[in-house]
């Protein structure tokens, strides 16, 4: 049976808890329908019972969801169809206002850890011919029995059942990916009252990737149904701090029990290959929890990967995220996701949250390399020498140019004072696009900041998105070993627009400068792969 301790304490408003980090899966594996069927024609009583029953036509009977206990309570004139999740060894109860000739049928499901059983109450009847089965084991597949009640034996008589149907699994759409997509979360919550948010700690391993939506699992009973708010994060330190992404908040209607609920947002958010996101819900009251699954020898030791999508273990399992900080993330101190990021662990747990990843782009988009990246690990670079800092891309179709974008860290002095398009073939600035005094969309040191066109139109081709300041104060930042052992050393493709890593790149390779003046850039950093955060957004033609 799955312990349920719990190490959230409240003090003040604070969570006083353990951390934890990341690691990595190879694939969430889909359940399939295993087990025996057994069926019998009934004789005797039992059949004559069968054959005498009369039920109006056409009448579907009523489904009763059972809550899930130690004996789990039945009462068979709320209907005949019966359903439940098992989270733990259960003995079910006597079924009272029993009618005669009335038949039941029970759909037992496992629960996240499996291996359940069932003890029947001693209302209930086997047969030499058609024995108490043995339940499947597996977590998520349903056992289906039927029984028939006999008022003169006073007993519920087996009539027939089946074993082994695999877990409902919800159809993705080709080019989308979930974490859990065949796996049902636990039958009953871990019972709390307070203000409670939770999340998941995922990246993406390509470029052309937009997160759907947000999938959470509500469990049978107990578990607040109220709609409630979802949240995209973006971390950018080991200290666990990070940006909310602004167009990946949504807020659900009512939520169903008993079943994974979809959240989609109004518009698919691009990802950024390299960042590392947080999922997040918030709520107030019980939610779904399965103790260190994502720490070592728990069954997410290894993260989960399912095609570009990547969740991270716990710090104790083989795949720690970036900043090595907790999986199964959560914080007491509101009910809003959007308030605070959730950054401590519990153990490894599992809080049930998930997501989904598409790489299929949604209708009129345009493409950068690194959206919804909002803050950049690392920091400024102390060098206030003047460059022509450049990257290099690659068009597979003519695509309008919509942005010249530029990442000013937090304490920059200056921003660029020119920016251009060059065409690496000819070593000449494209027509249209040589900008000499930039209106950038924000101030030196405030992030992301862009210049804008309109009308120009670049052909499928080889180019340098580039920026230049003189000099002076302190203006870029560069991450070293980005284009050869960091997110981009396999290159990135989004649509049409793509970067190459260093050794695919034009000579001298990636990310290239050019000291002092403006000039085409072509000199290369001594091969550290750095990357200057120049990046260009482009509109398919």
């Amino acid at each position: 049976m799955l312990s349920r301790r719990r190490v959230f304490k409240r003090a003040a408003g604070v969570a006083a808890v353990g951390a934890a980090g990341g690691s990595l899966l190879s694939q969430t594996p889909a359940l399939a329908a295993t087990g025996a069927v057994r069926a019998r024609q009934l004789t005797g009583q039992a059949g004559q019972a069968l054959g005498t029953t009369v039920e109006p036509g056409a009448v579907a009977p009523a489904v009763v969801t059972l809550a899930d206990a130690a004996t789990i309570a039945v009462d068979a004139s709320q209907g005949n169809d019966f359903r439940v999740t098992l989270g733990g060894n259960r003995t079910m109860g006597n079924p009272a206002n029993p009618t005669d000739g009335q038949k039941i049928t029970f759909q037992i499901t496992q629960g996240s850890a499996g291996s359940a059983t069932v003890t029947w109450g001693s209302a209930y009847s086997f047969a030499t011919g058609l024995p108490q089965p043995t339940l499947s084991s597996t977590a998520g597949l349903t056992d289906l029995l039927a029984f028939i009640y006999n008022a003169s034996k006073g007993k519920w008589l087996l009539a027939a059942y089946v074993t082994g149907f695999s877990a409902t699994v919800v159809t993705q759409p080709t080019g989308t990916y979930r974490l859990f997509p065949a796996t049902a979360g636990p039958a009953a919550p871990v019972s709390y009252s307070g203000p409670f948010t939770c999340g998941v700690v995922f990246s993406v391993t390509q470029g052309g990737c937009w997160l759907d939506g947000f999938w959470w699992w509500v469990c049978g009973s107990s578990q607040p149904t109220a709609a409630q708010k979802f949240a995209l994060w973006c971390v950018y330190s080991t200290g666990a701090n990070g940006t909310l992404i602004a167009d990946g908040t949504v807020t659900s209607g009512t939520l169903t029990a008993g079943q994974w609920n979809y959240v989609k947002l109004s518009s698919a958010v691009p990802l950024a290959i390299g960042a590392t996101y947080v999922a997040a819900t918030g709520f107030t009251g019980s939610f779904p929890d399965t103790n260190g699954q994502y720490g070592s020898g728990g069954a997410y030791s290894a993260g989960i990967v399912n095609g570009p999508l990547t969740a991270y273990s716990d710090s104790t399992g083989t795949k720690a995220s970036p900043f090595n900080g907790a999986q199964g993330v959560f914080t007491v101190a509101s009910a809003d996701p959007t308030a605070n990021m959730p950054i401590y662990g519990s153990g490894a747990d599992n809080f049930w949250m998930d997501l989904q990843v598409d790489t299929n782009p949604p209708t009129g988009t345009s493409y950068r390399l690194w959206p919804s990246y909002p803050t950049l690990p690392g920091h400024l670079d102390s060098d206030t020498a003047g460059y022509v800092l450049a990257t290099e891309f690659q068009l597979s179709a003519s695509c309008q140019l919509d942005n010249i974008w530029f990442y000013t860290a937090a304490g920059a002095g200056a921003l660029p004072t020119r920016c251009a398009i060059w065409d690496v073939s000819s070593q000449t600035v494209v027509t249209g696009t040589d900008n000499t005094s930039p209106s950038w969309s924000g101030a030196a040191g405030s992030g992301w900041v862009s210049c804008s066109y309109s009308g120009v139109t670049l052909p499928a081709g080889d180019y340098k998105v580039a920026v230049y300041y003189g000099g002076g104060a302190e203006w870029y930042q560069a991450t070293v070993n980005y284009w050869t052992s960091g997110p981009g050393a396999s290159g990135i493709t989004a649509g049409p627009l793509s970067a190459p890593d260093s050794s695919a790149a034009t000579g001298p390779g990636q990310a290239t400068y050019n000291a002092g003046s403006w000039a085409y850039p072509q000199t290369y950093s001594s091969g550290n792969g750095e990357n200057y955060w120049v990046d260009a957004e482009v509109t398919p033609a």
